[in-house]
Parts: structure tokens; C-alpha cells; sequence
């Protein structure tokens, strides 16, 4: 095992899946990364401060979305690490589909009991910024009673709901219709992004 943190091998993860995710634009990895790692990611996300989401254009409305959020930063030193994998799993995806991403950003999410997000894409309209987004999901012991699926729509008009189950990484074109189910319980992820402006990754 690597002494690097969050060290993943994107090519044994994501190969088999690979013409899954251009024919449908989604794709789910499971075991990402190893128990220290993991057990890392969340302490942190209990520990920080989350402050409200709000929607592109600035508004809060609980009615639409009902997440506390933390962007990643130097602030949040495991979440960094995780960031690096990801701009590594960038790399992959230039190497095998010559998507063209430069950048990625991710914040940290915390849905209480009762709430989601409804029916958006990660791109607002007239933008493309977003190539690829991903969540990754931290609560333990995630059951169909506790609600919080997520819900996407692929490029073949097909609904595929995925519960937010431990380790796993759940991947999708950023112009694809998404939502996050109404909650039971309180529930933490990471809101990831690979994207084609800013700095070279």
C-alpha cells in the first residue's frame, strides 16, 4: 500500500467502466480509498463550519436545495488531499477521453434530516465550465430508509437513483439533470467538480 494519501488507482477503478460512462455519462466507483483515508475525510467534515447554499444566482430557497456547505481549502487540509486524488482522476480522464479539464473545486455538503436539491445542472445555462462532477459519500451504514439517493437523468434518458452507501463515488457529466432525494437522516458528502478553465492540473 502507497504512503501517499488518497493514493487510488483511477486505471484498475475505472477501465472496467470506462464505455459505461461514454454511452450513458454516469458511472459509480465503489472502495475508492483506504479506512485511514476515509476515516480522515470524515472528521473533518463533522468539524467544520457549514453556512447555507445558495443557488447560481445568489438566492437561498429552502424549497429548492437545503444543504450547509465548506468549500475546500486551505482550510480544510484532508479535504486538499482528497482534491489532489481528484485532480489525478482529471488527468485520467484527459489521458482516455481527452475531456480537457484544468482545474477541480469541491466542497464539502451536509444535508440535515428533511432536506435535498431539487431537479438542476451543475452548469447555469450558457456555461461549460463543469466538464465532469462527482460526489463522494461519508456516513456509514446508509440504508434505503434513510433517503438522500441521488437521482440522475443519463444521456440515454434513463433515471438511475444511487443511495450515498460509504466510499463511493458517484460520477456524471455536469450537464446532466441531478437531484438529491429528501434526506431521513443527516448525511455528508463531498461535491466535487473537474473543470476546463483555471489552473493546469
Amino acid at each position: 500500500m502507497s504512503d501517499t494519501p488518497f493514493a487510488t488507482d483511477w486505471h484498475a477503478l475505472t477501465d472496467p467502466k470506462l464505455d459505461g460512462f461514454i454511452a450513458t455519462g454516469t458511472m459509480v466507483l465503489d472502495g475508492v480509498f483506504n479506512t485511514d483515508d476515509l476515516t480522515a475525510l470524515q472528521h473533518e467534515s463533522g468539524f467544520i463550519d457549514y453556512k447555507e447554499a445558495h443557488l447560481t444566482h445568489g438566492e437561498r430557497e429552502s424549497a429548492i436545495r437545503g444543504d450547509g456547505i465548506c468549500w475546500i481549502d486551505e482550510s480544510c487540509p484532508v479535504g486538499l488531499a482528497y482534491l489532489r486524488a481528484i485532480d489525478e482522476l482529471g488527468r485520467y480522464f484527459n489521458a482516455t477521453l481527452y475531456t480537457g479539464i484544468r482545474s477541480s473545486e469541491a466542497h464539502y455538503a451536509c444535508y440535515p434530516s428533511g432536506f435535498g436539491y431539487q431537479w438542476h445542472s451543475d452548469n447555469p445555462k450558457g456555461r461549460d465550465e463543469r466538464v465532469i462532477s462527482a460526489v463522494f459519500y461519508l456516513n456509514d451504514n446508509w440504508t434505503a430508509n434513510d433517503g438522500g439517493a441521488i437521482t440522475v437523468v443519463d444521456k440515454q434518458n434513463e433515471t438511475t437513483q444511487l443511495l450515498p452507501q460509504l466510499n463511493r463515488l458517484v460520477v456524471f457529466d455536469s450537464n446532466l439533470l441531478h437531484q438529491v432525494e429528501i434526506t431521513n437522516r443527516t448525511r455528508f458528502s463531498i461535491a466535487t467538480w473537474l473543470r476546463r478553465d483555471e489552473r493546469l492540473i
